[in-house]
C-alpha cells in the first residue's frame, strides 16, 4: 500500500498510510525525545521499531496492546500508552535487566509527582498497594537497539470493559488530586526512561539492583512459577547481584531463581 504522508523533523521522517491519523509531532524532555502522538494504534512498540533512537510513539488508545510474555493490556481512551526508542551499545548482553532500571526510574518519578505509596514489583510492573497502576514492556528492535514500552493507566477505568481487573488495577486519578495531561505525562515518562538509560550506561546494572533492593516490599510472599519446574513459594528478599530472585524459604534456607526461567511472579 502506498504511504500518503510523510512529515520530516531534522532529518527524521515519521509515515502513514492515512494523514488523519497523525495527529501532532513534537520535541518534548530533556533529552530531546521526537514525540508523535496518533489517535488509534495497535501497538505503539510497533511502529516504535521502524524509528531512529531518541524517537518515541503515542497512542490514545491501542488496540492490540501487549505485556510480558505476550499477554494482552487493556490499553483504552485515557492511559498513557507510549513507547521509547533507545541505542543500546554493547548489544543485548549488555542492557540485559534494563527494564528494571526503568521500572526504578519511573517509580522515583511516581513518587516524586505525590504517589508516595507506589512500588515495584518484579520484573515489569508499577504498582500501588496490591493493585496494578502500569507496565513495562523491553523490546529489542535491532542489535544495538531498544524499545521501552510503558502502560499507565491515568484517568481510565479498564475494568469498565473487563470487570476481572476492578480488584487488581489502579488509575492515577484515584492518588492525585490532579492528574497531567497526556503530553506532561508523556514528557516525565520520557525523562525517567532517558534517566534510566544514562544511569545503566554509566553505573550498569549493579546500581538499580542495589536500589531496589532497599525498596522492594520486604518479606513479601510470593508463587513463582518457573518455565520448566514446579511453583516455588517463599519470602521475596530481593535480587542478587546478577539479577536472580532470592526466595527465603519455610524451612529458613535462601532459594535462588534464575530470571531468565520465571514465567510469572505472584504476590499471595
Amino acid at each position: 500500500m502506498a504511504i500518503a504522508a510523510i512529515l520530516l523533523h531534522d532529518g527524521i521522517s515519521l509515515m502513514t498510510e492515512n494523514p488523519d491519523e497523525l495527529t501532532s509531532t513534537r520535541r518534548t524532555g530533556h533529552a530531546g525525545w521526537w514525540l508523535t502522538c496518533y489517535p488509534t494504534a495497535t501497538s505503539t512498540n510497533d511502529i516504535a521499531r521502524d524509528l531512529p533512537p531518541w524517537s518515541a510513539v503515542m497512542a490514545l488508545r491501542q488496540t492490540a496492546g501487549r505485556g510480558r510474555l505476550g499477554r494482552a493490556f487493556s490499553s483504552l481512551d485515557g492511559g498513557l500508552w507510549i513507547s521509547a526508542v533507545l541505542p543500546a551499545q554493547g548489544g543485548p548482553l549488555r542492557w540485559n535487566g534494563f527494564s528494571l532500571a526503568v521500572g526504578r526510574f519511573l517509580l522515583s518519578m511516581l513518587r516524586q509527582s505525590g504517589v508516595t505509596d507506589a512500588r515495584l514489583r518484579w520484573p515489569n510492573d508499577l504498582m500501588v498497594g496490591s493493585k496494578k497502576l502500569g507496565g513495562i514492556l523491553i523490546e529489542q528492535a535491532a542489535p544495538e537497539v531498544l524499545i521501552v514500552g510503558l502502560g499507565l493507566n491515568l484517568t481510565n477505568e479498564p475494568w469498565l470493559t473487563d470487570p476481572t481487573l476492578e480488584p487488581i488495577a489502579t488509575r492515577l486519578a484515584a492518588h492525585l488530586p490532579a492528574v497531567p495531561d497526556i503530553w506532561d505525562a508523556a514528557r516525565l515518562a520520557l525523562d525517567a526512561i532517558a534517566d534510566a538509560h544514562h544511569d545503566m550506561e554509566v553505573h550498569g546494572l549493579g546500581a538499580t539492583i542495589d536500589a531496589l533492593n532497599q525498596k522492594w516490599r520486604a518479606g513479601s510472599e510470593v508463587a513463582i512459577q518457573p518455565f520448566d519446574s514446579e511453583v516455588v513459594t517463599g519470602n521475596f528478599v530481593g535480587l542478587d547481584p546478577t539479577g536472580n530472585l532470592r526466595l527465603l524459604r519455610s524451612d529458613g534456607n535462601l532459594h535462588i531463581v534464575e530470571h531468565q526461567r520465571v514465567e510469572r511472579l505472584i504476590e499471595t
